[in-house]
């Protein structure tokens, strides 16, 4: 599993409050409103149109992580949009106010709790989290929104200056939440006053997304094998007919986060109303040329259930209802053949009587003529037992011509261990081999497996063993 091969929160700290800038001051501080709602407005439109964002805020500038492989995959689909997250925020404001607290008293370095902990005090369990702390002094009045604007550029440079996707904040796929706090106040530069403007964000994922990311490459890997496991008996004892001895396996799905982003409107509850910012446009949704209506999930919560058994027992609801729709409505919907893309979204609910639910919204859609994808894979990395702890960290996997060394395609690892990607053109050309390579977070290569011919739309498990 995952675990195996080194998972473990990221974090990235720009520590250039106070010290880095050898200041120090009074905390008569206030909220930023403003400066908060530009930066995240800043944010999502990066997520959405990665390569657009870019090239208005550095059109002539060469970075490290926009000329890697996997990135330019994420910059032509875009990265879901963040949700603004209360417990974030309150995390991200108790932060600052101590940064604050402790520059007034002239500290030269700051003491703050690993971030894990102090998210989980304010009720967020994180599978993932960042944080980014930054700060702009002047001498006179700046508007918010333009020291947004100077935060956010900069900020970005030292993401875009890293090749470590995990080691970012605003552009890491892994998270899907965000905290902001700014405050502005009087601060000291070498005995002279200034003005100062410090953000403090916090982004991060809890142990939904984790749930979410393992549906959907169980749905993949479900969809190559049909006739497996409870599916059938679900058919049988819907039907009253033994059902089908064999099932033909269907081509996997590309997750994508425009319907990532649809899928958890869909999955709100009615009395939110969600951020306008993080919902997709229908220009988003354009190269989707229909979605079926989603399928539905409910499973009550046991305290004694563990990650394992909440996503098993979200899987075999889900596998149910696909049975039903089968039987009663005649036609499959998550083994349609005809659906190419498609995503899982997870939330908690409270019943009427307090009891806990969880709900899986699975969302899946056919591709538009007008935005054709030649090719698609799907799989899972994983490690044999033994496996060092922490020894390696997987990112992405790539698809490389053994002849050339062309790279075709290339998609993230998540933290379940899956991976789903989609090339322009086909794989396979006549007589070309191909290779399944995977890569670490340092970009170098750990794992190459041939690929046999006409592999499109297939499931494909990659296993690292490393003495």
């Amino acid at each position: 599993m995952w675990a195996h091969l080194g998972r473990k929160p990221f974090g990235l700290f720009f520590l250039l409050v106070f010290h880095a800038l050898g200041l120090w001051g009074r905390a008569t501080a206030a909220s930023v409103p403003e400066l908060e709602g530009r930066f995240l407005e800043l944010t999502q439109s990066l997520r959405a149109h990665p390569a657009e964002t870019l090239a208005a805020f550095f059109p002539e500038t060469v970075f490290p992580l926009p000329s890697t492989p996997l990135f330019r995959t994420l910059s032509a689909q875009g990265l879901p949009r963040l949700v603004p997250h209360d417990a974030l925020a309150r995390s991200a404001e108790d932060t600052l106010a101590t940064l604050l607290a402790q520059a007034q008293g002239g500290v030269v370095s700051f003491d703050l709790p690993p971030l894990q902990d102090r998210l989980a005090a304010h009720g967020y369990a994180a599978v993932e989290n960042g944080e980014v702390v930054v700060a702009l002094t002047f001498r006179n009045f700046v508007r918010p929104e333009a020291a947004a604007e100077a935060l956010f550029r900069q900020v970005l440079a030292k993401e875009l200056a890293v090749s470590d996707l995990r080691q970012t904040v605003l552009l890491n796929p892994h998270v899907r939440e965000i905290g902001l706090a700014c405050r502005t106040g009087k601060v000291f530069v070498h005995g002279s006053a200034h003005n100062a403007y410090v953000l403090v964000v916090h982004a991060g994922a809890h142990g939904l997304h984790a749930v979410e990311l393992q549906l959907f490459k169980e749905l993949n890997h479900w969809r190559q094998n049909p006739s497996m496991g409870i599916f059938p008996m679900f058919l049988s004892a819907l039907s009253g007919k033994p059902a089908p001895f064999a099932l033909d396996p269907v081509p996997v799905l590309v997750f994508d986060p425009k319907l990532y982003e649809y899928a958890r409107a869909l999955n709100l509850e009615a009395s939110f109303v969600p951020d306008a910012a993080s919902q997709p446009s229908s220009a988003d949704l354009a190269a989707w040329l229909s979605m079926v209506p989603p399928l539905r999930a409910t499973v009550p919560l046991n305290v004694s259930m563990n990650l394992e058994q909440v996503t098993a027992a979200l899987w075999q609801s889900l596998v149910r209802q696909e049975a039903a729709r089968w039987v009663f409505q005649g036609e499959p919907y998550a083994l349609s053949r005809e659906v190419f893309g498609g995503a899982v979204h997870v939330k908690l609910k409270t019943a009427d009587d307090g009891t806990l639910f969880l709900e899986a919204v699975l969302l899946v859609a056919i591709r538009s003529p007008q935005a054709p994808w030649g090719a698609r894979l799907a799989g899972s990395v994983s490690a044999t037992d033994g496996l060092p702890e922490a020894s390696v960290t997987i990112q992405e996997v790539r698809i490389v011509s053994s002849a050339t060394q062309e790279i075709r395609a290339s998609a993230l690892v998540d933290t379940a261990g899956g991976f789903s990607l989609a090339a322009a053109e086909p794989f396979y050309p006549p007589f070309t081999p191909y290779a399944l390579v995977v890569v670490d977070a340092q970009g170098q290569e750990i794992l190459r497996r041939p690929l046999p011919m006409n592999l499109d739309g297939t499931f494909v498990d990659v296993v690292l063993t490393m003495d």
